[in-house]
């Protein structure tokens, strides 16, 4: 209890460990509930491939997450596969200009006429949501959020879209459960930026080579004892100058005081450990919602080219999972070599009500629908392994803007940091607790320069 440590940071997933990366020179420990870092970031490599289980898209290098892989020398490679085919009816789709999807889907007149007016509506509303994106001379980070959260805030997709075919409505509920909610509870201008970031061609087209938990496994080796795993916090509590983190680990209940401390914590994690929180603070952590996210890694073991070769993600309406993902995408440069990685998955409610069977269940009926979709699969499927992210993503819904200051208000030398704070992604975690970590460096060198 004499060491005071400069920074504690709860929660080792993508955001935590980039504010450890960032304060590396200082005393920092960071301490994880689970037995592994990461959080949605996980992955497992299986000889020339990897299994991915969670987040797996990155940007550029003047991205959050590209900027750090960078930082740590890993290397991102792009994804040469199309990001968005549909395969409905017995048809894949992909490839070309998405404009031309109703004249290429098998669908009825009135199917088609109804995904035109979708696609009207929905490449309107991005326009005008990248209006609302483009910075502004002199503005905040803080500002710029709440911004664009405000956006289409006061409706949810569906009413914003208007009604559909049947068959259109349940393919823009298999698109959006990719961000973790349907269509008829987000609100709108979460669902717009959802199709600017993940379903455009501007969306984030590069893979980390080697699986995504090559990430915070890097920043984790760094770290050494100074990362403390199964070290689960019960109460951070302000105290005078610095602050008391209680946790147990190994069953023993543990203490350590810090002058900062950052708090990477999912959001209702954060409301609950977090003492002496003004009021609307801690309402506002309660009220961010989370969707589920339910993956299914797949290792096979083909001795040559495959039909999903030349794709990356495809929606997959009316089949027990939402989108394939073929994650040996970013390998199939060159000469095709055997094998490959894919990676099965669902979203919102449909990840929920799977979530209730069993693991073998949730393979068999995932297996049998993935040789519907390609018939090529049966026979060489090596290995499947079951994900289950009961809290995947936050999302926004109408009038969560109105949390936001709240939310960001200065809790003095407590800090929240998480992708609840905008659209959820690794760049948002990274970022809020980036911004964080400069503002703790800033008052600590502060503190020495008045100490001396």
């Amino acid at each position: 209890m004499n060491d005071v440590k400069d920074v504690v940071i709860v929660g080792a997933g993508i955001g935590g460990l980039s504010a450890a990366w960032r304060l590396r020179h200082r005393d920092v420990m960071v301490l994880e509930a689970a037995p592994r870092v990461g959080g949605r970031m996980r992955s497992e490599p299986r000889g020339d491939y990897w299994l991915n289980f969670g987040a797996h898209l990155f940007g550029e290098a003047n991205t959050p997450a590209g900027a750090l892989a960078q930082d740590l020398g890993l290397e991102t490679r792009p994804i040469p596969g199309d990001r968005m085919g549909i395969a409905m009816n017995g048809k894949l789709v992909a490839g070309g200009w998405p404009e031309t999807y109703p004249l290429r889907l098998p669908l009825p007149l009135a199917a088609r006429l109804s995904l035109v007016r979708m696609g009207l509506k929905l490449r309107t509303g991005v326009r005008r949501l990248q209006d609302v994106q483009r910075p502004r001379p002199g503005e905040t980070a803080a500002e710029r959020r709440i911004r664009q959260l405000s956006f289409d805030n006061d409706r949810t997709m569906s009413e914003f879209i208007g009604p559909l075919d049947h068959r259109i409505e349940q393919l823009l509920r298999t698109i959006t459960e990719r961000t973790s909610a349907d269509p008829a509870i987000m609100a709108a201008g979460y669902g717009l930026t959802s199709f600017g970031q993940v379903w455009s061609r501007q969306s984030f087209g590069r893979n980390l080579f080697g699986g995504s938990a090559r990430l915070p496994q890097a920043i984790a080796g760094m770290l050494g004892p100074r990362l403390q795993l199964g070290a689960e916090v019960q109460a951070i509590v302000p105290a005078g100058n610095h602050v008391e983190i209680r946790y147990v680990q190994s069953g023993t209940v543990r203490s350590v005081r810090a002058r900062h401390a950052i708090v990477a914590t999912q959001a209702d994690v954060a409301g609950r450990i977090i003492a002496d929180l003004p009021e609307d603070t801690r309402q506002a952590l309660g009220q961010i919602r989370y969707g589920a996210f339910l993956s299914v890694a797949v290792l096979t073991g083909e001795a040559g080219p495959m039909p999903w070769d030349q794709s990356y993600a495809i929606a997959t309406p009316g089949l027990s999972f939402g989108v394939f993902f073929n994650l040996a995408s970013t390998l199939r440069v060159g000469p095709r070599r055997p094998g490959g990685s894919l990676m099965l998955f669902r979203g919102a409610n449909g990840a929920a009500e799977l979530m209730q069977r069993p693991d073998d269940e949730i393979i068999a009926l995932f297996r049998r629908d993935l040789e519907h979709l390609f018939p090529q699969a049966k026979g060489i499927v090596q290995e499947m392994q079951v994900q289950r992210w009961p809290q995947g993503a936050p999302f926004s819904f109408p009038g969560r803007a109105a949390l936001q200051p709240a939310l960001t208000r200065d809790l003095g030398s407590i800090h929240l940091a998480g992708d609840y704070l905008e659209f959820p992604c690794m760049d948002a975690a990274i970022a809020t607790a980036s911004e964080a970590a400069i503002r703790i460096e800033a008052e600590l060198a502060h503190t020495t320069d008045d100490a001396a």
